[in-house]
């Protein structure tokens, strides 16, 4: 989940990336994967794939045999990515993918799109990857203001970090409309397009420990942990105060929304030019 101009993490903030963005991403990872009907044998390939977490469960979730690809373009990432070795892992960017044309049966972009440079070239580069009868599945963020967590964080990070801090947050919710979506898809020859919108609800046991740690895994994290303590107390009361009406007896409850895009790329299946996916990476990834 990262790119040139978006959500680049350094240092600590990927191992805290991958603690606390999981709690916000795990109720869609599985949806996302079952959407691209990931069969025996098929190679699928993961774009801005981050620390991994949606990599690592498509054999799991999927319940087949993929051989499974990622790539990122944040080195930083996919430090912490390549700790499962059974997965082919790339470094590089969205809008020029090194692969060949018709290398994969599915790509899989989970929360990616957003924060592309130019979401065009993208899309159109995931769709070139796609092998004739290949399937595409992504998922973006709903408008900022149908989250109210971000929304009370974003303030917070205005109020207590300046305005230009708050832009990589604002950034995940900006590709937030079917039509924006479905142009994509279309202008990149995409077919059998289905666009739909989920809501979740998004749990957490204590919303100040959720403010302290997701903020050290988002790029304003170096200015967050520079404050002094009171101003990071301060800061963390400011978004609890805000989202209290969110607070039930088990803790946080705060509703989300995502888009999801399934798509597919018309043409008869053939077989895939050589790659240079290990065979490794057949295996489950809990293995």
């Amino acid at each position: 989940m990262s790119e040139t101009s978006g959500w680049q993490l350094s240092g600590d903030a990927p191992a805290a990336y991958t603690r606390f963005a999981l709690k916000i991403m795990e109720p869609w990872t599985d949806d996302l994967i079952l959407a691209a009907e990931c069969r025996d044998g098929d190679h699928v390939l993961d774009v801005a794939c981050g620390t991994g977490l949606v990599a690592n469960r498509v054999n799991l979730v999927s319940r087949k045999f993929s051989a499974i690809t990622g790539i990122d373009i944040n080195e930083g990432m996919l430090t912490t990515a390549r700790r499962n070795p059974q997965i082919a892992w790339h470094q590089g960017s969205a809008i020029e993918l090194p692969f060949a044309d018709g290398t994969f049966d599915v790509v899989l972009c989970q929360q990616g799109l957003q924060y592309f440079p130019d979401r065009d070239k993208a899309m159109k580069e995931m769709a070139r990857v796609l092998a004739p009868g290949g399937r595409m599945a992504l998922n973006v963020w709903g408008a900022l203001e149908r989250h109210p967590f971000f929304v009370a964080l974003v303030d917070a990070i205005t109020t207590f970090l300046g305005a230009d801090a708050k832009s990589a947050l604002e950034l995940p919710f900006s590709l937030n409309t079917a039509e924006e979506l479905r142009k994509l898809a279309q202008d990149a020859r995409l077919r059998n397009i289905r666009v739909r919108f989920e809501h979740r609800t998004m749990r957490y046991p204590t919303v100040a420990r959720l403010v302290t740690g997701f903020m050290g895994a988002t790029p304003a994290a170096a200015q967050f942990l520079a404050l002094s303590d009171d101003h990071r107390q301060a800061f963390v009361a400011h978004v609890v105060e805000r989202i209290a009406d969110y607070v039930d007896d088990a803790g946080l409850a705060v509703p989300q929304e995502n888009h999801f895009l399934t798509a597919l790329k018309l043409g008869c299946r053939r077989d895939r030019p050589d790659s240079s996916i290990s065979s490794s990476s057949m295996l489950p990834a809990d293995w």
